[in-house]
């Protein structure tokens, strides 16, 4: 496969988290600070004290976690990385010169990671994509969407996948919220066979509240998936990554009770926001705000409003929105109420 490199790199998107960065913009202790601007589960899985023998060894590719990851996901067609961010960055290395639609507005390190190795970008609606779709070689979308929260129906994707097969193209589905989802496994495009073309990445970080440990999951055909574990690094993914994410995703009590959970905390947060007439649409670990119509023709900005009050969000200048993960305990529930409340006054 050919490797491609590009002349011009655009910039590096900017994120959420960077909570040291906004404690010293702002000048405030970074203990003091309520960060929702990653759309991370702030309720982490419990997991035990690591083993000492697990600090000790290197990681090995032989021991149960795919066994356990297969069991999960419903599919054995499965590769382990250290975040799906890895998966985001090596696909586009393999592929020569392709014609990119992405699903718009979306999570940027895609149109930056197709960009930056040469290929054509678009960043396209659902009704553009649908009427471009012959002429594309690879599709992105992110399901549900960060951070429109839009899921796009199985049947409309499927109808893409099999015309992106007809010239050997892909369909790359980012499925990293759809665990928080009751009805997750329902929605999931992974099968327990894989399809030509169709790549599917899910993210351990996001639901189990472990980004930390950074480990994802691709799900391929196993050519594809040869091809990307090709491009990782030996011992990619850590022991104690390889240890965690075993013991998560075995725990289906915990998943169970913590979908309930989730969902009932991102009712409470749309409560909220609607309570001061703000628009929102959500997922179970975020929900995007609009902002007013005064708000939205001014110069008002969302991230310096809510910094200044030691809450760090996610700010979307171009949509005129921002973004607000789940607060984590009853003091950050007040804590954002109280600026939501000064925000509409």
């Amino acid at each position: 496969m050919t490797i491609v490199t590009s002349m011009s790199t655009p910039n590096p998107p900017f994120h959420g988290g960077r909570l040291h960065q906004a404690a010293q913009q702002f000048g405030i202790p970074v203990e003091n600070w309520v960060d929702l601007s990653t759309g991370i589960n702030p309720h982490s899985y419990p997991l035990p004290a690591v083993p000492r023998d697990i600090w000790q060894k290197l990681p090995d590719a032989g021991d149960n976690l795919l066994d356990i990851a297969a069991s999960y996901y419903g599919s054995s067609h499965l590769l382990a990385v250290a975040g799906s961010q890895v998966a985001i960055e090596a696909l586009p290395r393999l592929r020569s010169h392709s014609r990119v639609g992405i699903l718009s507005p979306a999570y940027a390190e895609y149109a930056y990671h197709w960009k930056r190795q040469g290929h054509d970008v678009k960043e396209l609606s659902v009704d553009e994509l649908g009427a471009q779709i012959a002429y594309l070689d690879v599709v992105v979308v992110i399901r549900p969407n960060n951070p429109t929260a839009e899921l796009l129906s199985y049947t409309l994707l499927k109808r893409w996948l099999s015309i992106l097969q007809q010239s050997n193209g892909w369909l790359v589905i980012d499925e990293a919220f759809m665990d928080a989802l009751p009805e997750g496994d329902e929605f999931s495009m992974i099968s327990q066979e894989p399809e030509h073309g169709l790549i599917v990445l899910r993210s351990v970080g996001k639901f189990f509240g472990l980004a930390g440990i950074r480990l994802g999951f691709v799900w391929a055909d196993p050519v594809l998936l040869a091809a990307l574990a090709e491009q990782l690094t030996i011992w990619s993914v850590s022991s104690v990554a390889r240890w965690a994410g075993a013991i998560a995703l075995q725990d289906k009590h915990w998943q169970s009770l913590m979908r309930q959970r989730l969902a009932s905390d991102s009712q409470k947060l749309c409560t909220l926001v609607a309570k001061y007439d703000f628009e929102c649409v959500s997922t179970p670990l975020f929900c995007t705000v609009q902002l007013s119509t005064i708000q939205r023709q001014s110069e008002f900005c969302a991230y310096q409003y809510f910094a200044e009050r030691g809450i760090l969000i996610r700010n979307f200048e171009h949509l005129k929105a921002f973004r607000l993960g789940l607060p984590k305990n009853d003091m950050t529930w007040r804590q954002l109420e109280q600026a939501l409340s000064e925000l509409k006054t």
